[in-house]
Parts: C-alpha cells; structure tokens; sequence
C-alpha cells in the first residue's frame, strides 16, 4: 500500500511540474511544442479558448478512443494524468493571472531551456512511475497496433504535424519554430535522463590482486552486492576473478580511493548505467 501511495503521489507530482513549464512559460509566449499541449495553444491563438479547457476535451475524446480500439488496461493512469493535467493548468493559469507578470522577460532563449529542463523532469516522473498525461501516447499506441508504426516515428510525425499547424495558423516567425525543435530536443533529454536514472550510478568493473578484500569493503562497507566474473588474459594466459558492482557516483569515488590505496596496480574500469533496478536502488532490503 505504501508503495502504490508513493507511486501515485510522484505522478501527480510529475504532473503538477509538467503543467507548471506550460502555464508559467510556454502558454504565455504562444510556443507551440507539440501533442495537445501545442493544439491547447493554437486554439488559444486562432479563438481565444482556454488551453486548459482544449487539453481536456482533447484527452476525453483521445480516452475514448483508446478505450475502443486498445482496451482498457492501460487507461487508468492515462486518464489520471489526463484530467490532472488539465486541472493543474487550468490552476497555474489562475495563478499565473492573479500574478499579473504577462510576457516577463524578453529573452525567449531562456524560457525555452528553463520549459523544457521543467518539463521533461516532470514528464520523466510521470512516464518513470508508469504514468501519462495523456495526449499523443493514445494515438502512438493506435498507429503502432493497427499500422506498426514505431512509438518514436509517430511521436515525430504528431508532433510535427501541430508545430507546423502552429508555424502556419499562428503566423509565426522562423526561430520560433527553431526555438520549439530545441525544446523538444532537450525535453527528450531530460526525460531520458531521469527515466533512466543515469546520472550518478555507475558499473565498475575491477581487476586487482586482492578481490577478496575488495569484495568485503563493497560489501561490509558500502552495503553493496558484487558479482565475480571468471576472465582470462590473453597476453598471461592466466584465469583471474573480474568484480562487478554497481554504484553511485560519490560511492564509486570512494572505492577509487580505497582501491589504490590497497593495490596500486589494480586494473577497474567504470561505465554509467543507464537504468539500476533492484535492491538497494529501487527497493531496500528487509
């Protein structure tokens, strides 16, 4: 129950800051950056609707949709993050208008870096967590069961489609589009970043004269499962054990240190680990 609490309470998180980079930087500078968040700013431009009103209809009519042609398995988290989506912008737009701050700095540079730094942090909780705000993922599901479309090209080819309906229905200028492409780029990079957990865990692989020692540091001291690998070298022809153990970055730093301190002619290597699951990551032991 904890957990399932935890998971829920960081995709509406996940949300809530993905709204946030629309309400308070996209929405008031008209960036159209494609899926329903870019049509909820189009209808703004072309009629004057809210764009929290837009995203909503939108995502309903996408969940049923999705509802008849994929089933309903996967539409509990979708149609979640669906309608919070849409209610925590319909929010930050209240705030966002209350605060009165309008178009607040003219460097559009800025604005883009700082959307989509937020949003893909926000988006990369939500689709970490198993969650969506709905939006494109409906229809990238539809194309890929009926057509065998791949989730990325249809993800380009949407997203492609409503900025270039932004581009031409709102009169917009050529960097602007230029500044949506670079959003979009760092927002998938971000996005990855954080799904994937990248950033501070490390593989490290170890070849030393005194494993044993190695092995009981990682494993009394850091609290960390090691695997040994049997390996030949090729230029002794000697069997030797590999170790392998994944860390973080501040722990791998603190092996380094230890290492060549016992074995100054230790042989390790390190490599980021692009996704850590398992215990003392994910979960913690009993």
């Amino acid at each position: 129950m904890k957990k399932k609490i935890k998971e829920w309470l960081n995709l509406t998180l996940g949300v809530a800051i993905s709204s946030f980079a629309f309400s308070f930087f996209l929405n008031p500078y008209n960036i159209v950056i494609g899926g329903v968040s870019g049509l909820g700013v189009i209808f703004k431009g072309l009629f004057g609707y809210e764009p929290a009103l837009i995203i909503f209809l939108i995502n309903f009519g996408l969940l049923v949709i999705g509802f008849l042609t994929i089933g309903k398995e996967f539409l509990l988290k979708t149609a979640y993050g669906s309608i919070t989506f849409a209610g925590f912008v319909w929010l930050f737009d209240i705030i966002f208008e209350a605060l009165q701050w309008g178009q607040y700095t003219d460097d559009l540079l800025l604005i883009i870096i700082f959307s989509s730094i937020i949003m893909g942090y926000g988006l990369g909780i939500v689709v970490k967590h198993g969650g969506s705000t709905g939006g494109t993922e409906i229809p990238q599901r539809v194309f890929y069961k009926y057509f065998h479309i791949p989730f990325s090209v249809s993800l380009y080819i949407i997203d492609g489609v409503v900025v270039t309906l932004g581009f031409f229905l709102l009169k917009q200028s050529v960097d602007i589009i230029l500044y949506e492409i670079i959003f979009m780029a760092v927002c998938g990079v971000v996005m990855d970043t954080v799904i994937f957990s990248g950033f501070n865990k490390r593989a490290v692989y170890i070849i030393s004269e005194k494993t044993a020692e190695i092995k009981e540091h990682l494993i009394n001291d850091f609290a960390r499962g090691v695997t040994g690998i049997r390996v030949v070298g090729e230029y002794s022809e000697k069997e030797r054990k590999m170790l392998m153990c994944v860390l973080s970055t501040m722990e791998y730093y603190k092996l380094r240190d230890y290492i060549e301190k016992i074995d100054s002619t230790a042989f390790f290597y390190t490599v980021r680990a692009n996704e850590v699951r398992g215990e003392g990551f994910t979960y913690e032991k009993d």
